[in-house]
């Protein structure tokens, strides 16, 4: 009688881009650099070169903080990150336009609400119908959600 081999599938650990923790661990050092350091500098209300100025110093201070919280490494992220933002407002600064940064700019994107085209706002979006009294189904019991509970 003839044996039969099992054969066992063995599961390699793949990872074909390339990406580990530690550059996961980077780029969240990075961006909280970046954010860090507008946030700072923003805080200054300053314009212009000195914002630039003001966002380079603001990576410097965000470094330093960082240094006693994620040690040197830590630190070093937070910097690059940091004056990355501060290269994005030298650039805005100077004027240049970069392809696929023109799109970038501050914006007001304000809470939808019913207003006119002047921009007042006018009565609410949805107003409720009186309760008609002696007639099932045309009150305000048919615009309330079925999960509210306190009506």
């Amino acid at each position: 009688m003839a044996k039969h081999h099992r054969h066992h599938h063995r599961r390699h650990r793949r990872n074909p881009l390339g990406i580990d923790g530690s550059v996961v661990k980077d780029v969240a050092y990075n961006g909280a650099g970046a954010i860090a350091s507008l946030y700072l500098a923003g805080l200054l209300g300053q314009s212009g070169w000195l914002d630039v100025a003001a966002t380079a110093g603001a990576a410097v201070a965000a470094s330093f903080a960082g240094k006693y919280v994620g040690g040197a490494s830590a630190s070093e992220e937070l910097l690059k990150g940091g004056l990355l933002a501060a290269f994005f407002k030298a650039i805005k600064q100077t004027g240049l336009n970069v392809p696929g940064l023109g799109m970038y700019s501050n914006a007001y994107f304000p809470i939808p609400t019913s207003s006119d085209a002047y921009g007042r706002t006018s009565a609410p979006m949805l107003a409720l119908p009186p309760s008609a009294k002696g007639v099932a189904g045309l009150g305000y019991q048919r615009y309330r959600s079925r999960y509210q509970t306190r009506f």
